[in-house]
């Protein structure tokens, strides 16, 4: 017997648990083999794809990017990465999200699954990866023209196509996480507010991006292009990059170094984007 044993006590062991670096290499992981599932099926259908939010944000973070076996682009918070965002190029207008994830499912009913929304008012089901080894992510679907997003047909040409995957141009994903955070910001559920600290973590991330950022810094007015930005937001953008510098005033040199008229007072910035 261990002298330190209480006489009588089970003889147990300590419960092993995961570092937060396993946990999220294995998340990272998961979300990464959903998108590359996800992108394949799509392509045997003849879709074109761009990937863009959270998960577009951390494959510009290295343009080697490595397999995610052994590479995580920047440190995340486990709960940071949840889903994978997959912007779908129909090749008809008559092609509508609920259309394509319920092909999706019959491609691969394996590998998916449709499961309802918590809103029973809502009209939309939600898509579901399950993996090899039994672990599940969800997988957004949405197409260009969807309400409130904002979200362009790419041409094909200005795909970044980063290990074998496709990722929508690096300007639209700079200003669509901005949008993001500024939509969290004001929403209403608690569980989206809480959300804006990882969103403004995001953009910051991408404003370090030097090679990105650089291409950026020689095109005047570039959040004008009409092939990415929508009108509404060409301007909403400007606007939500005075409200992030007046949240951060540590990064308005980048934004003036991209171009934007940030002004020198704080409260200047404090304009509300009517929704």
């Amino acid at each position: 017997m261990n002298p330190t044993q209480t006489p009588g006590a089970p003889n147990s062991k300590p419960r092993y648990k995961k570092p937060k670096a396993e946990k999220e290499l294995q998340r990272f992981s998961l979300v990464l083999d959903a998108a590359e599932t996800t992108v394949a099926v799509l392509r045997g259908l003849n879709f074109p794809t761009a990937i863009f939010g959270s998960l577009a944000c951390k494959l510009y973070g290295n343009s080697r990017c490595p397999k995610a076996s052994s590479y995580i682009p920047w440190t995340c918070n486990i709960n940071e990465l949840q889903d994978a965002d997959i912007l779908v190029l129909p090749t008809s207008q008559d092609t509508d999200a609920e259309a394509l994830k319920r092909l999706i499912v019959a491609s691969a009913p394996r590998s998916y699954y449709l499961k309802n929304a918590r809103n029973p008012a809502a009209t939309y089901r939600i898509l579901w990866f399950r993996s090899s080894s039994r672990r599940e992510c969800k997988v957004d679907i949405l197409v260009p023209g969807t309400t409130g997003m904002s979200l362009p047909t790419i041409p094909p040409a200005r795909i970044h196509w980063t290990r074998n995957l496709p990722l929508a141009p690096f300007p639209f994903v700079l200003l669509h996480k901005l949008k993001g955070w500024a939509d969290h910001r004001v929403a209403p559920e608690t569980f989206k507010r809480v959300r804006q600290a990882t969103d403004a973590a995001d953009v910051r991330r991408l404003l370090e991006i030097t090679s990105h950022i650089c291409e950026l810094q020689k095109k005047p007015a570039w959040w004008t292009d009409e092939e990415l930005f929508d009108a509404e937001l060409q301007v909403h953008s400007v606007v939500r990059v005075r409200q992030y510098c007046a949240e951060f005033p540590e990064r308005v040199e980048r934004w003036r170094a991209l171009g934007f008229d940030v002004p020198e007072s704080a409260t200047d910035s404090a304009v509300v984007i009517a929704v």
